[in-house]
């Protein structure tokens, strides 16, 4: 096994320990105390060891910056500068390059920035506290101040103590207030309507062949996200031999941001079943491909940019009239519809490559059209048990002679279920008389009445 557990100086540690042979030959040892002392920590370091091998062929630069710090007596004035140049040296390179991108963003953002030049030792718990306050009145997203505190908190760690050794700036690591609070955020999915018309919009190939060409490069990208549900990083990861069209069947093996590869965003590989909408999409686009070719390419050839996609989505929806859309929001389409069809979380889950079952259950209440089906499925139950045809009206029984309140009671006349005529508040269609269904109209978003079925 490359993770054990040892026992240094009387105490037991988890350390990573795996030989790597070179192109030319040369063996490579890492051995090193895992930065995270918890097994499904040291087997994340690994895994982004692993993918810094495969992706440059050595890991001396690991090797290198993982060397215990000299036992040299630590600075009194140590700064800000030099604690960020060390975590960039030792911890950086073991993140994922999505990872490392974000802190990147962080480091040299306007925030963090603030404790430039700043002798580590001011930074205290009161020193902290003011800085935030700065944050929050910028006004900024609640997600992108707890980033900075986070950002900010690893630094710190990074040249702090660790499991009884001592730090290599800082002697003891300051008392720092609670991370911000972020609240759930809502799940924003297009409308089927607008994802139709994105991965269906017709182009005059023969007046404008060049955009024609484009728009269809960027339609592939698009159809990956809405049908197969895969995120940005991996639409741009996709290789030819990842596709296979006999089984029917994308492995998501790779992620792309920043020009470097990495495993998925949950470490793990995982299958997806190519919806038929998409076969033919694939089918096209894989022609000719060698195995190691990207799939979803600019049309240049080229492999999208890290806003690219993006990019390309925001000029479609513009040209098209519809929502503005994220590419992530594709993917939430994605998600809404497989609970929309009945798939249960787990399902989800899996295809969706989520480490967490809370992450996916977040879809599941985006799904309203579902839960108002089973409401209506539930009202007609009721109907047939009763033995109802169509009746008279609705009638308001809280004796409040309005319906203000946009509810309807279901009144009964000789033990049947009255049905509301046209105009009248209904909850389901259900409510309705036949030939009637329940909508509400474009100058009422709150009130839903029965209306022709046409």
């Amino acid at each position: 096994m490359s993770i054990k557990r040892r026992v240094i100086k009387g105490k037991k540690y988890w350390v990573i320990d795996r030989l790597f042979r070179r192109p030319d030959g040369e063996v490579e040892r890492y051995r090193r105390v895992a930065q995270v002392q918890t097994r499904p920590g040291a087997e994340t370091e690994e895994r982004h060891i692993i993918d810094h091998w495969l992706a440059h062929g050595t890991i001396a630069p690991l090797v290198a910056a993982a060397k215990p710090a000299p036992k040299a007596t630590k600075k009194t004035s140590a700064t800000w500068d030099e604690a960020v140049k060390h975590f960039r040296a030792v911890i950086l390179p073991k993140k994922k390059p999505s990872t490392r991108k974000g802190y990147e963003v962080a480091l040299e953002g306007p925030w963090l920035s603030k404790w430039s030049g700043k002798p580590l030792s001011s930074i205290t718990r009161a020193a902290v506290e003011q800085w935030d306050t700065s944050i929050a009145k910028s006004g900024v997203k609640a997600s992108t101040r707890r980033n900075q505190h986070i950002v900010l908190r690893s630094v710190l760690r990074s040249v702090g103590p660790l499991d009884g050794e001592p730090g290599v700036l800082i002697d003891a690591l300051p008392s720092l207030p609670r991370l911000p609070h972020v609240g759930q955020s809502a799940v924003s999915a297009p409308h089927p309507d607008d994802v139709a018309r994105l991965v269906s919009e017709n182009d005059d190939e023969q007046r404008q062949p060049v955009w024609s060409a484009r728009r269809k490069k960027a339609r592939l990208a698009f159809a990956l996200g809405i049908y197969a549900g895969m995120r940005a990083s991996e639409i741009r990861g996709l290789r030819r031999r990842d596709v296979d069209l006999r089984s029917k069947t994308i492995t998501i093996r790779l992620a792309r941001v920043a020009g470097e590869e990495a495993t998925p965003k949950s470490g793990d590989a995982r299958e997806i079943p190519i919806d038929p909408r998409l076969e033919s999409i694939l089918t096209e686009a894989c022609k000719g491909l060698d195995p190691s070719a990207y799939v979803a390419t600019t049309y240049e050839g080229t492999p999208w940019s890290d806003n690219g996609i993006w990019a390309a989505l925001r000029r479609a929806t513009g040209r098209l009239g519809i929502e503005p859309a994220r590419v992530h929001g594709l993917r939430h389409y994605f998600a809404s519809a497989l609970f929309g069809s009945g798939a249960d979380a787990r399902t989800v889950q899996a295809l969706l490559g989520h480490s967490s079952l809370e992450v996916t259950q977040r879809y599941a209440h985006h799904s309203r059209d579902r839960a108002r089906a089973a409401i209506a499925a539930m009202a007609s139950v009721a109907l047939i048990m009763l033995g109802c045809g169509a009746s008279a009206s609705v009638h308001d029984d809280d004796n409040d002679d309005n319906n203000e309140d946009n509810t309807c009671d279901w009144r009964f006349i000789d033990g049947c279920v009255v049905r509301g005529e046209e105009g009248d508040a209904c909850q389901t269609e259900y409510m309705c008389q036949d030939g009637l269904r329940c909508d509400r109209p474009s100058d009422d978003r709150r009130t839903w009445t029965c209306v022709l079925d046409d």
